[in-house]
């Protein structure tokens, strides 16, 4: 190695260890959950919990969590850096603030994007950024302060040679730390795309144009677009008008009440699409969370019946990256690692979001919810070391004989029964996929059975709170829930538990 090299990557080590003790520092700290489901004594047995690992100690994976809304000053992010490196993830959504860096003509203070994205790679995250939205110094009028959802397309030559100058100058300030570039945000919803009815043949024009910039100081860079909800019409139409010369990626933001509601049949409709346009476009879920608390307000309580709970978010969250695992998108995100800040109005200027995202509270406590010990337990086992498997598992629940019951849970957990292996030997992930709002305790009464597996020292995982528990009986009358429960050969997961 080069000297430059070595001095680098001392420079590097020195501004990573500090992060790397701090992080194992709050591990060290948190508090334990109770157990979700309590099998029974005569079917199972206790013998550790699953050992949370910092990102920096997984090697890689495909999940992430979102550090949006930065770029309108919405929390200070320097408590979530030791939070984010504690839940696992190994990326971070990042939105860049045309805004918040330029705020006088031709001059770019990064400073505070910087603090950002060195302080998540310290820590074995990495950034991924979400380029938008407009610039007030360059538009008028405007609907909010950052000029979110304002598009510099329909505001003159000067606004929109800005913005080329921003990309530009954005791309060679973070080359090296940066290498994925999503350009605007939801562009078919008109929260995000104001100033003219949503048009699919300008947003192309918007990533082409931004993406010349960007690839001009970073030929390396890859480039993205994100798509709100159903993407439908919107996206076949942005592939006609040749979308995909430009796009590495395309994101999507499935936000749905009950998550497997046609998701997999979505991604792969989008794969197609993209497929009968010629492109290699990839698809991510770059956007997806469930809310702790829903008030009247909130958009999401017009498909909701229920306030919300910590239970049902963290289960969502669990059954979702899940889902992200088994679809084979590229990347899955959370959204997001704190609420709205309470005086946030929504990109159309009218309603305040009162409702809480976050995994944890923002308003000074930094209180984790549930979500966190959730996705701590399942981020330590589902790395890029899993790999799936063909499904060769059934299962079945013990019904007294000639018992008059429906079958209507045995065929939908059926549906949600998966096969992995990790170190060549097998896991099987099962649940019921109950609408969450329900909150459905766990029942006891299910049996799984493998075709051509093979479990000699099978042992059940909760995710919810990491109890491991040994299988007396092999996989018979164990629990089954509205969340995934894991039963996997001991020796695939020993290195993961903390024995009692």
């Amino acid at each position: 190695m080069h000297r430059e090299g070595k001095i680098c990557m001392k420079l590097r080590l020195h501004k990573a260890i500090p992060a790397l003790l701090s992080a194992l520092a709050l591990l060290a700290t948190l508090p334990q959950a109770q157990a979700n489901i309590a099998p029974r004594s005569d079917s199972a047995e206790l013998i550790g919990k699953i050992k949370p690992r910092l990102s920096s100690q997984i090697k890689s994976s495909k999940y992430g969590i979102g550090f949006e809304c930065l770029d309108r000053k919405m929390y200070d992010p320097a408590p979530y850096y030791d939070i984010a490196a504690s839940l696992g993830v190994k990326h971070a959504r990042c939105q860049t603030g045309w805004a918040r860096t330029e705020t006088k003509k031709g001059e770019y203070d990064f400073k505070w994007l910087d603090d950002v994205v060195d302080n998540l790679r310290a820590r074995g995250i990495q950034p991924w950024f979400n380029v938008g939205y407009g610039n007030p110094l360059y538009m008028s009028p405007l609907k909010n302060k950052y000029a979110v959802g304002h598009v510099p397309l329909y505001y003159g030559e000067e606004c929109l040679q800005a913005w080329k100058n921003y990309a530009r100058a954005l791309a060679e300030h973070f080359k090296g730390r940066v290498f994925e570039y999503e350009i605007w945000n939801e562009p078919n919803i008109n929260t995000f795309w104001r100033d003219q009815e949503k048009d699919p043949a300008k947003y192309v024009e918007l990533i082409e144009l931004t993406a010349r910039e960007i690839k001009a100081v970073d030929p390396n860079a890859k480039i993205g677009a994100a798509l709100a909800g159903t993407t439908g019409k919107y996206l076949t139409d942005m592939f006609k008008k040749g979308a995909g010369r430009t796009l590495d990626f395309i994101s999507i933001h499935p936000y749905r009440i009950v998550p497997e509601r046609g998701y997999e049949n979505m991604v792969r409709s989008i794969e197609k699409e993209i497929a009968a346009s010629g492109a290699k476009t990839r698809v991510r879920q770059g956007e997806a969370g469930f809310p702790y608390n829903i008030p009247e307000t909130c958009w999401v309580a017009k498909t909701t019946w229920h306030k919300g709970s910590e239970d049902i978010q963290a289960k969502w969250m669990l059954r979702h990256f899940l889902l992200d695992f088994t679809s084979g998108v590229d990347l899955s995100s959370y959204f997001m690692i704190t609420d709205f800040s309470p005086a946030y109005a929504l990109g159309k200027g009218a309603q305040v979001d009162t409702f809480a995202w976050g995994v944890t509270e923002n308003g000074g406590n930094f209180r984790q919810r549930k979500v966190c010990q959730a996705m701590r337990n399942f981020l330590a086992v589902f790395d890029d070391s899993v790999k799936p498997l063909p499904s060769d598992a059934a299962i079945s629940f013990n019904h007294p004989r000639k018992a008059a019951v429906s079958r209507i849970p045995e065929l939908a957990a059926q549906s949600a029964i998966k096969m992995f292996e990790r170190n060549g030997l097998p896991m099987c992930v099962y649940y019921l996929p109950e609408d969450l709002q329900l909150q459905s305790g766990a029942l006891e009464n299910v049996s799984l059975a493998f075709n051509v597996t093979d479990f000699k020292k099978p042992v059940l995982i909760d995710f919810m709170d990491g109890g491991v528990y040994l299988l007396k009986n092999g996989a018979k009358n164990i629990p089954i829930a509205d969340y995934p429960l894991m039963v996997a050969e001991f020796d695939a997961v020993a290195d993961l538990i903390e024995q009692k």
